[in-house]
């Protein structure tokens, strides 16, 4: 469909009722209208099964939309809403770097600090080497997510012992090796933040996921957001059901019910820490957290973490020579603050977006854009059918069609 045609569509919107109109925070309207068509237009052409945003901008929520089916009838829906909830998948690692800053600023624990220090099977040869900002940063030379090098694939969970997972996934993460020594490279890693999930726990003596909900989502009234392994009937039954894996799901909750959605997320088994993925949550939520980061870590008189702590997500912490080798990028230069990436005009030519926008996608189908300059926050997911059918259009297409509306 060229551009001319797009112009003829009449998307079909659920909007929810918002705070502002789009008027009312300089915000174009008429860039909604082209986002709808936009959105509309993939999912006619089933790039996509569904999509939703929710836009904040100066303290209001003016935009909160959904378009598209879930891919079967479920509890009683069939339609995409506004308050679906949605896994954000990598998305989670944003809470799981707040908490290891909040840690830093409490005198815990340091960003240049290594690894060894908390976890003694890291002190062993180039390992030794590895420290908290590595982990961070995506340059600590761990194995890459699967995929992401597919010539140097580590299968690093064979090494699990299924009977003793809390005590043997260490050291599978330890027998998989290096691909690279730590700093020299960035490569998007499948392990460094459960990693920094067991340092969190080592340093807290909670479970991670009950700290990041007291210490993060609570204080930012994200009541509803949870690890899917902590679901209930409630909030079942407004999940996202999109592709091959979710309607496995539902195959399965037809059989055996509420055990069905109580697993860890990804490949992961129980006794890993859930701090790279599994958190299910939706637009509107997830907005509270951006309004928490551009308001100096405060969320309306709460405080979640202090605003030093907070300028590190925009440092850039890796350097000019450390390139990106992932999914075929062969060397891009890479900028990355302490768990989410800068978006510079220097580095990052695939979405329009101001200079120095932090952002973090979900497994290609959800983005978390926080825009400092122009007080701004996004939240998208475009749910593809096809598990490995991310497409350009879909991500860093529609956070540029959202950021044209800015006044």
């Amino acid at each position: 469909m060229n551009w001319k045609e797009q112009q003829n569509l009449q998307p079909k919107v659920r909007q929810e009722k918002c705070e502002a109109a789009p008027e009312e925070v300089d915000y174009d309207p008429c860039r909604l209208d082209v986002l709808n068509r936009h959105l509309q237009k993939l999912i006619d052409e089933k790039m996509i099964r569904s999509a939703s945003y929710c836009l904040w901008r100066r303290g209001k929520v003016f935009a909160d939309a959904a378009l598209g089916d879930l891919a079967c009838e479920w509890q009683g829906r069939t339609k995409f809403m506004p308050d679906t909830f949605f896994e954000i998948q990598s998305i989670t690692k944003v809470f799981t770097a707040l908490a290891i800053l909040k840690l830093a600023e409490d005198g815990i624990l340091y960003l240049g600090q290594p690894v060894w220090e908390w976890i003694d099977e890291f002190g062993t040869g180039a390992f030794r080497d590895i420290t908290v900002q590595h982990l961070l940063t995506h340059t600590s030379g761990l194995c890459a997510l699967p995929g992401a090098l597919p010539e140097d694939e580590r299968k690093w969970w064979k090494w699990i012992d299924e009977e003793r997972v809390e005590e043997t996934w260490i050291p599978a993460v330890i027998q998989a090796g290096l691909h690279a020594k730590p700093g020299e490279k960035w490569i998007y890693s499948a392990v460094g933040y459960p990693v920094l999930g067991e340092i969190i726990e080592r340093a807290t003596g909670m479970k991670v996921e009950e700290f990041i909900r007291e210490t993060i989502m609570l204080p930012c009234e994200m009541t509803e957001s949870h690890w899917r392994v902590n679901t209930n009937e409630k909030w079942l039954k407004r999940y996202n059901i999109v592709n091959q894996t979710d309607l496995k799901m539902v195959k399965e909750y037809e059989k055996i019910g509420m055990a069905a959605m109580a697993r860890p997320s990804y490949y992961w088994w129980k006794g890993v820490p859930e701090t790279a993925g599994g958190i299910m949550s939706t637009g509107r939520e997830m907005v509270k957290l951006g309004e928490m980061m551009l308001r100096g870590g405060r969320y309306r008189g709460n405080r979640v973490i202090g605003k030093t702590a907070l300028s590190w997500l925009w440092t850039n912490l890796v350097g000019d020579h450390v390139l990106d080798h992932c999914w075929g990028h062969s060397g891009r230069p890479v900028a990355y603050g302490a768990g989410m990436p800068v978006a510079t005009h220097k580095t990052d030519l695939e979405q329009l977006v101001s200079e120095d926008v932090i952002y973090h996608e979900g497994s290609g189908t959800s983005a978390f854009l926080v825009d400092k300059e122009e007080d701004f926050v996004a939240v998208f997911q475009t749910g593809f059918p096809d598990e490995d059918g991310w497409r350009h259009e879909a991500v860093k297409g529609t956070a540029s069609i959202i950021w044209s509306g800015i006044m």
